[in-house]
């Protein structure tokens, strides 16, 4: 795996994880989820790169090494993460199909560029993502503008990760730690508690920015906007709490059905939870997932 510098629109220098291939047959671009890194998915690209998949990935801004902790932008966040996205596909082969797969809240970020861009798309892989109404998206950013008027836009707050994620692990009682929603893996679950890019606390301007995505995501306009004939795969566990245990994906699956996208193909894990590439079956998971980018490439 090499690092690679990249710039910005913004002139923000970040780095750009890549794991290179002599002949790859296609490219693969993972975005991570909120309150963790890329580095976390190297068994997956290492595993993919076995099979001539060159991959490349990147820490949103506010993840990783890329400060200050859990806070995009002072503004316009969400657009400066999905352009982010583009600047990150200057690494790699561009003569080969590009895939995006975006885990939980880097799924929310994939189908939001891939409305702008899906054009550039051979596939897009959604793993840990969700649909429903927008009702609870608008209460959430307006909860967060209110506390944002009292403690500023890069206050890491503790009050929306308790409302977002204090009900997560209910499911799972007794439970082992404050994490066990995220899969039954236990080694999986001590290394996201032991590492300290992980489980950090986010921005109030942060969580503004991911609710209006999210708001943006739920309207069927947006699903119009990419284009009908990408193969869409949909993955996750059937006990993921960010799924609504085994809800969401479906849902997702029949508004993609409901918008015209005839290419879905929706995979849900029994018992699996939130991270399904870390789950306990993980080589299934890695297997399907070849399985389904091979479908999707030359003979």
């Amino acid at each position: 795996m090499n690092k690679i510098e990249v710039q910005a629109a913004d002139q923000q220098i970040f780095c750009v994880r890549h794991w290179p291939h002599p002949a790859p047959r296609a490219r693969l671009q993972i975005l991570h989820g909120m309150a963790e890194h890329c580095e976390r998915y190297q068994p997956l690209a290492e595993f993919l790169h076995q099979h001539g998949v060159e991959v490349i990935a990147h820490n949103h801004r506010g993840h990783g090494e890329r400060g200050p902790a859990g806070h995009f932008a002072d503004q316009d966040g969400w657009n400066k993460v999905l352009a982010d996205v583009s600047t990150a596909q200057q690494v790699g082969n561009p003569q080969v199909p590009l895939f995006l797969l975006g885990h939980s809240m880097g799924s929310f970020i994939a189908r939001s560029w891939a409305a702008r861009h899906g054009e550039r798309l051979q596939g897009l892989l959604l793993s840990g993502s969700n649909q429903q109404p927008p009702g609870l998206f608008y209460l959430g950013r307006s909860v967060a503008w209110l506390l944002q008027r009292l403690q500023g836009g890069q206050h890491l707050s503790g009050v929306m990760n308790w409302l977002s994620f204090a009900a997560f692990n209910k499911p799972f009682q007794p439970a082992r730690t404050g994490f066990d929603w995220l899969s039954r893996n236990p080694r999986a679950v001590d290394q996201y508690m032991g590492d300290p890019q992980c489980g950090h606390l986010c921005s109030l301007q942060l969580w503004q920015d991911v609710f209006g995505g999210l708001i943006e995501i739920s309207r069927p306009a947006s699903a119009r906007q990419i284009p009908a004939t990408l193969p869409l795969y949909l993955f996750g566990g059937d006990m993921d709490p960010v799924g609504r245990l085994g809800q969401g994906l479906p849902a997702l699956a029949q508004l993609f059905a409901h918008t015209g996208h005839d290419k879905v193909t929706l995979r849900l894990y029994p018992e699996g939870r939130h991270e399904m590439l870390n789950e306990q079956n993980a080589s299934d998971v890695f297997n399907d997932l070849l399985q389904w980018l091979n479908q999707q490439l030359p003979a």
